[in-house]
């Protein structure tokens, strides 16, 4: 469940279009590119041609490359911008912690959710230090990107927040927290999820909840999804523990 290609978070699908492209690229991970042609590039007044520039810079492996993503974040184009938040995520650069942290305070929700995703991708504590507080942000959409990007980036202090927020207000919200907390894997988590199994009636959460226990791999969830199946009303839901009972039933003994 990490962020990229497949992400727990929907909201992040309009922007996962673009990691895809970059994973899936022909272009080989050690080519380098020809860096006075891609800063020509950046430079045009059209936009297609600059976030065109920006998706070369992503496939490479150049360091070089770095300076001139970190540049585009300040494009004013917004789909160059994303572009370039979303190339940086894809190379890990550190250096990148910075400037995509800048970017959280951005007014736009797409400047944001860019850069939550390219910081769940980098991860590390700087990413994770960046990123945890926004769990207390009044939108719920930022909420909702941010837990995916805590999960992305397997930040395991961020733990304790995750588990708090798995009773926030919003359905969506706590459905992403509960596939976070599967992320981490932290099988302390374990006892929560099994309380907001029992107590939270939102299909989506508990769909949730059943996933990230089959991910945990902890076998005292055995025997709370096996008395679940017998009671669970809905088909998806249903399908899932089923899912999920396998995966813990083949799991090693720990």
């Amino acid at each position: 469940m990490r962020l990229g290609c497949s992400t727990p978070n929907m909201l992040f699908a309009a922007s996962g279009v673009f990691c895809c492209a970059l994973l899936a690229s022909p272009l080989a991970a050690q080519e380098k590119i020809d860096l006075t042609k891609i800063t020509a590039q950046l430079k045009d007044k059209d936009a297609a041609v600059r976030r065109s520039a920006i998706e070369s810079l992503g496939q490479s492996n150049d360091p070089a490359g770095v300076d001139l993503l970190i540049s585009a974040l300040n494009d004013d184009n917004q789909d160059v911008r994303s572009a370039a938040a979303l190339a940086l995520g894809q190379t890990g650069a550190a250096k990148s912690v910075e400037p995509l942290t800048k970017m959280l305070q951005s007014p736009r929700l797409r400047d944001r959710r860019s850069a939550m995703i390219a910081l769940g991708t980098i991860g590390g504590d700087k990413a994770c230090d960046a990123l945890i507080p926004l769990l207390k942000s009044l939108s719920a959409e930022d909420r909702d990107s941010v837990v995916a990007a805590l999960g992305s980036a397997k930040c395991a202090r961020a733990f304790e927040p995750l588990v708090k927020a798995l009773g926030d207000e919003n359905y969506g919200v706590r459905a992403s927290v509960a596939m976070a907390l599967g992320d981490l894997g932290d099988k302390r988590a374990v006892e929560p999820l099994l309380a907001a199994l029992n107590n939270d009636d939102t299909d989506s959460v508990r769909t949730g909840v059943v996933v990230a226990l089959g991910v945990i791999g902890d076998k005292r969830a055995i025997e709370p999804l096996e008395k679940l199946l017998k009671t669970e009303k809905s088909e998806n839901v249903r399908q899932q523990i089923e899912y999920s009972l396998q995966r813990l039933r083949a799991a090693p003994d720990k």
